[in-house]
């Protein structure tokens, strides 16, 4: 067994700089100075994105997949994009991206990366219904051409649209019309002679077989695709080494060794090694030495769930269910998948025992920077809430846990929201709300898990929507039958005089 020093310089102490690990936040463009390990990657994405872009019968479209936690998000976004602004292809001069990540509504949110890049288009506030169109000719969807076509300079500065976590296509958005629709309006453009528009994209390898609902996207990823390899031992000591240098601190060999050696062959180990480094340098900041914080926290696969499970554990009871419904509302059920994160407006995290008060005070626990196990953001002046990685589903046992207890329950959940969904897209039409047995079951779903279970605002209101036309029908029928004896004996007197 390693002898690893226990004690902690202070003078080194005084000398350590912020913290430069990420935690379970993916590294983004912005972070490109300390992120390491990954070169060859970068270089050989660069390589492949340049091949692409000169061949002209081939759509400009790069799959990059992955296991979760390989590292896909950070490869990208803090190695290949500011490697294509310090070496421009060759061709061109520069090039100007646009990074999204799809969410339920991958049209929204394409029109709302679109209006970020092209500003002064007048047609600003028409995006998204012209990304909704189909060419005359073409038979296609092909308003994400026309957009890119209107934007100043797009011939010397081409757009690159980075979609990150394509997956969320198919776990978050469940129409398959806004599927096809964000699909062919990035082929389409991809396909574009004039280079104006290049797509780069990661996946989760679990949802490559989602692709085959559309022939040439999968032909695509078949053809074209990039599998990103686990990092080698070399890389993982880059990528725990360079980080601490910088940052005013040089990690001793064993501890190092120890890292690599419990990081290396683990699925999904990437996000848990930053976690794991995260603590490590926050204990160096308190004067504790790497080894004693890595025994503390249970090692790299320990650390993130024990973190979790800390968290939770120092919470009243009341705060401990209020933290069960908050974390049931940010998963989303796997259809042959893995589970996934699903992004929620915090106030539809409130049940019916719950206060907005009470919702933010436990989400504000784990969104703490030390930790941000829940990231928050927003979305159309809301704030939004979701779990910053998918490794805390896997490695936390309690929360699998409350997933396999309540499974049924989510089930209905996700298919009442979709429902909604769908209502909502087909501007609330009554021929989209539910009648019979399935709105009997939103209603009893409604009644029974309320106070387990929130439904969005949306879903909500497509409940009571529905109940109220099953009323107005009910009614509709009762008058009709009220009359039905009234008109019979209107006849039978006509009858009468006629004879």
């Amino acid at each position: 067994e390693q002898s690893v020093e226990v004690s902690a310089d202070r003078t080194d102490i005084a000398a350590i700089g912020a913290n430069p690990y990420m935690g379970l936040a993916a590294f983004k463009e912005t972070d490109a100075d300390r992120y390491f390990g990954r070169e060859a990657q970068i270089n050989r994405l660069w390589e492949r994105f340049c091949d692409l872009y000169e061949r002209s019968e081939t759509p400009r479209v790069l799959p990059i997949l992955g296991p979760s936690g390989c590292g896909k998000s950070s490869l990208v976004r803090a190695g290949l994009l500011p490697e294509l602004v310090q070496r421009p292809l060759p061709v061109r001069s520069s090039m100007r991206v646009a990074a999204m990540t799809p969410g339920a509504y991958p049209l929204e949110s394409l029109a709302s990366v679109l209006a970020e890049v092209n500003p002064t288009d007048p047609l600003l506030s028409g995006f998204e219904e012209e990304l909704k169109q189909i060419g005359r000719d073409s038979n296609e969807y092909e308003g994400l051409r026309r957009i890119a076509n209107r934007i100043r300079d797009i011939r010397d500065t081409p757009l690159i649209i980075l979609i990150d976590q394509f997956e969320e296509v198919y776990s978050l958005c469940k129409q398959p019309k806004q599927q096809r629709a964000f699909i062919q309006n990035l082929l389409h453009a991809a396909s574009d002679p004039t280079g104006n528009v290049s797509v780069i994209f990661t996946l989760r390898t679990d949802f490559v077989g989602e692709t085959q609902r559309y022939d040439q996207l999968n032909q695509i990823i078949c053809a074209e695709g990039v599998l990103i390899p686990g990092m080698t031992k070399d890389e993982l000591r880059r990528a725990i080494s360079e980080p601490a240098r910088q940052a005013g601190h040089t990690f001793d060999d064993a501890t190092v060794d120890l890292l690599v050696n419990d990081t290396e062959g683990r699925e999904g180990a990437l996000p848990l090694l930053q976690f794991a480094l995260t603590q490590i340098w926050e204990g160096l900041r308190a004067g504790q030495a790497p080894i004693v914080t890595y025994r503390d926290i249970g090692g790299v696969g320990g650390a993130l769930a024990g973190e979790a499970q800390k968290i939770y554990d120092k919470l009243t009871e009341p705060e401990k269910q209020t933290t069960q419904r908050i974390f049931i509302g940010l998963i989303q059920l796997g259809e042959g998948t893995q589970d996934t994160r699903r992004r929620a407006i915090v106030e539809n995290l409130v049940a019916s025992q719950d206060t907005i008060e009470s919702v933010r005070r436990v989400v504000q626990q784990f969104s703490s920077p030390s930790t941000r196990l829940i990231s928050l953001s927003s979305q159309d002046g809301k704030e939004t809430a979701e779990i910053t990685h998918e490794a805390l589903i896997q490695e936390w046992k309690l929360l699998q846990y409350w997933i396999k207890e309540n499974q049924e329950k989510l089930i209905q959940r996700d298919k009442i929201e979709l429902a909604a969904e769908e209502w909502g897209t087909q501007g609330k039409s009554n021929d989209y709300l539910w009648q019979g047995k399935l709105l009997e079951n939103a209603r009893a779903f409604r009644k029974l898990c309320g106070k387990e279970f929130s439904l969005s605002e949306l879903a909500e209101t497509f409940i009571t929507q529905s109940l109220a036309q099953r009323r107005k029908n009910y009614f509709k029928l009762l008058r009709i039958f009220l009359l039905i004896p009234t008109t019979v004996s209107a006849l039978v007197a006509i009858q009468a005089l006629d004879e």
